[in-house]
């Protein structure tokens, strides 16, 4: 179906290769999983394989990359749309719609299909991925894992002969995941080419039929997936944790978070119902839930982004919406869910230094440190922007960690992460821990949550239903049913 023959690509304004002597081919029927570490080249793949390089990103391209026969560069844009369909890893850069009904019109309104049709394909993708309910609402008011649907819903419905999903599991929960593995695997047996860039390994390596693994740019191995752990292992990419030992109880005493009857409803709708938790110092604890639950707009409370419409959220002992910014800076960090949210500076290195004034340690000995811990030593002069989304993630979090803050909240930290940079993050949670800070972090990666949490709290409906130390805290029947 496509084959790339001794391909080369270096974005423009870049100095390295994002991708060095590519030869591969995607067969009809083909489900391949590519993986790799954080910016060894699997989205730049991704927009190959879906024509939009060379159509519409620039950049310097060698080789070849044919399409049914025919070379991608002789073929325009509209002779992708019904043949190949992308899911992008940021799926706000994939909505623009007033409506999630508009959002999946879209696409089909531009192939040309009658009113009939494209209604009809509208109410098919929305009751495959259970987002009926969405189709009246604006994306800019979904959650992460919402919006993820209603993307892979809009590339869905077009019926693509290919389909490429660039980590369509981040942000989505267990119900999410489970579902989506089951459309994969229908529109598979029925004769679509699938390929899926994924870090969430676990998630779908025993459904697809072929690996490829990705480094700097390059095939490391191409081949049956059984094989492929080999060179997974190699590079890390499946974390393995330390699994440390739960305390029975919060390390300190001191109650640094606290939030009672908090409650909160945007475009007429209920996101927070009287929602009550408490969260002691030192402590880490994991937030849980499904889409929409209102975990994110739970943690905008806690440094003043949204200010409380019922109840009170206070941080050690302050109204969180009575502080200064720079007071809050200092109380409360937060790692947003969508990194892009977070940068106003032209390079890693300035978005790091603004942490490291704000914190008074703005020298070149720590500028190093944490560059070093998070893996961004290469990229300080590059704009944060320009980075593959995990390295925007690792930046983003870099930057809230340079302020030093007592509490430091991250908005799903995993996604788009190799397993170099969680087991990393482990011990950076568990050093921040140990001398006191707080850490809470949003999740659906519920591995990632077992290995770092002392406490879990699950919230559903705006409100939290369940709490403890641990899986079994939550209850064994749940967490065997989310994993």
């Amino acid at each position: 179906m496509i084959e790339l023959k001794n391909v080369s690509f270096c974005y423009s304004g870049s100095v390295d290769f994002a991708l060095k002597d590519i030869d591969i081919h995607i067969g009809r029927g083909e489900y391949v999983l590519v993986c790799g570490g954080s910016g060894s080249g699997k989205s730049t793949l991704a927009y190959l394989l879906a024509g939009l390089i060379p159509h519409f990103i620039d950049g310097e391209l060698s080789g070849s990359v044919c399409y049914d026969g025919a070379e991608t560069r002789s073929l325009k844009m509209a002779d992708f749309l019904p043949r190949v369909g992308l899911v992008f890893q940021n799926s706000d850069a994939q909505l623009f719609n007033g409506s999630v009904e508009a959002e999946i019109a879209f696409g089909l309104e531009s192939m040309g299909l009658s009113p009939g049709v494209v209604e009809e394909r509208i109410i098919g993708a929305a009751k495959k991925l259970r987002i009926e309910s969405l189709l009246g609402r604006s994306p800019t008011h979904l959650s992460g894992g919402e919006k993820r649907l209603v993307s892979i819903a809009s590339v869905l419905a077009l019926g693509p002969k290919l389909l490429v999903l660039d980590e369509p599991f981040s942000n989505l929960d267990w119900e999410g995941c489970a579902r989506l593995k089951t459309i994969l695997r229908e529109l598979n047996e029925a004769g679509a080419a699938v390929v899926v860039v994924e870090q969430r390994l676990r998630e779908i390596i025993k459904d697809v039929e072929r690996s490829i693994v990705m480094e700097a740019g390059a095939v490391l191995f191409d081949g049956e997936p059984d094989q492929a752990k080999g060179a997974m292992k190699e590079l890390r990419l499946l974390p393995r944790y330390r699994r440390r030992d739960m305390p029975g109880s919060p390390r300190k005493s001191f109650e640094v978070v606290s939030v009672k009857g908090l409650s909160y409803s945007r475009a007429g709708m209920e996101i927070l119902r009287g929602l009550s938790l408490e969260i002691m110092e030192g402590e880490v604890v994991a937030v849980i839930g499904k889409n929409g639950a209102g975990k994110t707009t739970l943690i905008k409370h806690l440094n003043g982004l949204i200010r409380p419409q019922e109840g009170k959220v206070r941080i050690e002992g302050f109204a969180a919406s009575g502080q200064s910014p720079l007071k809050m800076a200092g109380l409360v960090g937060v790692s947003f869910q969508n990194p892009n949210d977070q940068f106003f500076k032209n390079t890693v290195e300035e978005e790091i230094r603004v942490g490291l004034r704000l914190s008074g340690r703005d020298r070149p000995e720590r500028l190093h440190e944490i560059s070093i811990l998070f893996g961004l030593e290469g990229l300080l002069e590059r704009s944060p922007h320009l980075l593959s989304e995990g390295q925007k993630k690792r930046t983003a979090i870099a930057s809230i960690f340079a302020v030093e803050p007592r509490v430091l909240v991250l908005d799903e930290p995993t996604t788009g992460q190799d397993g170099r940079f969680l087991e990393a993050l482990e011990d950076i949670i568990s050093r921040l821990a140990e001398s006191g800070h707080t850490v809470i972090v949003v999740t659906h990666d519920l591995e990632f949550a077992s290995a770092i949490a002392d406490r879990w709290v699950m919230i559903e409906h705006g409100a939290v239903i369940k709490e403890g130390c641990g899986p079994e805290g939550i209850e064994n029947e749940f967490f065997h049913q989310a994993a």
